[in-house]
């Protein structure tokens, strides 16, 4: 498991270490460096799918795209100017491996320039250089092969298309539904029928299938909710049907809405990730209703303590206190296997927040899920008409 994560001149970050649990939600203002943080671990996945640790780092491909060195490098305060040696991006990776024992750190890139003047030119650096070692030790390859196989879905989902893709990739990362959502149909039609992991069961029901279970989390999101999909025929293309009831009919996802189609490949995905392996879901809320972000809450809440480690972006309050009542009143997860960074933009780091047994927060920062009760309070200041 991912037990931190250390940021050196990145972005918006001159330093930020940052401790992970087997769920972390990361919440907080826009612009405060939430998706960055998330970045971070996804420019590393990109650059071990693409095999090469050798030569630059690439800053954009299929997982992240972050435009050039420069936009990469944290600019500092005022005129400091970076010597050429300083000019580096490091990124840190801690784990703990089954035995609990500690992997050393990873320092993965640093901005190369052709003179010292030049470093402060951000648009005229040339590449991040990748300081990915060629030969690791078994430690760090424990680390690297978890990262590589890391799957995140974006906030932008490929929800309503009239027909979606198969991998290009012949040996796809398992349960990869892609940054859009675009392969969780192949991957639900591949492994409809197969048995799930029981500790990801909807404790409503226990038939431990693909099919059926996909069915039992959407039902608790959409009373009455189905999902099938199937390949096209003499192509490589899939189509979804989604429908709601055992006797409605099927029905393309441009004709189901959105909730449950930006739903369909969080629960897949969810559902068919290997244990330890690392879950990246950028706004899981994404069009769901208050209730709905509740149960997806305590869905992915679910699919953490069932050992797979889930990283949320998230400005859902709902999908906070859906993880609370996992962990206060269903007893799901342990208050210790998860935790919440706040990113506030007037910190320089984000502020960690730990849970009690009951679900509640150990501390509640201004700025924090405080709006509902802002606006009530300054409702009932209101003079009312005479």
């Amino acid at each position: 498991m991912l037990t931190n994560i250390k940021l050196k001149n990145f972005k918006c970050f001159e330093s930020l270490s940052l401790p992970l649990a087997p769920l972390t939600l990361l919440t907080g203002f826009n612009a405060s460096g939430k998706s960055t943080t998330l970045q971070s671990i996804l420019l590393l996945a990109q650059s071990l799918r693409s095999g090469n640790r050798s030569d630059g780092l690439p800053l954009n491909g299929s997982l992240v795209r972050l435009g050039t060195p420069g936009e990469v490098l944290n600019s500092g305060d005022g005129d400091i100017v970076f010597a050429v040696e300083d000019n580096q991006v490091e990124i840190e990776w801690a784990f703990q491996a089954e035995d609990r024992s500690k992997g050393s750190a990873l320092r993965i890139g640093r901005i190369q320039t052709r003179n010292a003047t030049e470093a402060k030119e951000y648009s005229r650096i040339e590449r991040l250089e990748s300081l990915l070692p060629p030969e690791v030790g078994l430690d760090a390859k424990s680390l690297i092969d978890k990262i590589r196989e890391t799957i995140f879905l974006s906030a932008v989902r490929q929800g309503t298309a009239e027909v979606f893709p198969s991998p290009e990739d012949p040996s796809p990362v398992h349960a990869d539904v892609g940054v859009q959502g675009e392969l969780a149909p192949w991957w639900f039609q591949l492994l409809l029928d197969d048995e799930i992991d029981g500790a990801r069961c909807n404790p409503a029901d226990q038939a431990n299938s693909l099919r059926r279970q996909f069915n039992s989390w959407a039902n608790e999101l959409f009373p009455g909710a189905q999902g099938n999909a199937q390949a096209v025929e003499r192509t490589n293309l899939m189509r979804l049907e989604l429908r709601i009831g055992d006797v409605g009919d099927w029905r393309r996802p441009s004709n189901i809405g959105y909730g449950l189609t930006y739903a369909f490949p969080v629960i897949v995905a969810g559902l068919l990730a290997k244990k330890g392996q690392l879950l990246i879901i950028d706004s899981p809320e994404a069009h769901l209703h208050p209730l709905g972000q509740s149960q997806m809450g305590y869905f992915l809440a679910q699919i953490a303590a069932a050992g797979v480690q889930v990283v949320i972006e998230t400005h859902s309050d709902h999908i906070l206190n859906g993880i609370r009542r996992a962990i206060g009143e269903r007893r799901i997860l342990n208050k210790d296997q998860a935790i919440v960074h706040f990113f506030n933009t007037n910190a320089i780091n984000p502020l960690s927040l730990s849970f009690t047994e009951t679900g509640s927060i150990n501390s509640w920062p201004k700025g924090f899920f405080d709006q509902y009760q802002l606006d009530v309070t300054a409702l009932t200041k209101v003079r009312r008409p005479r």
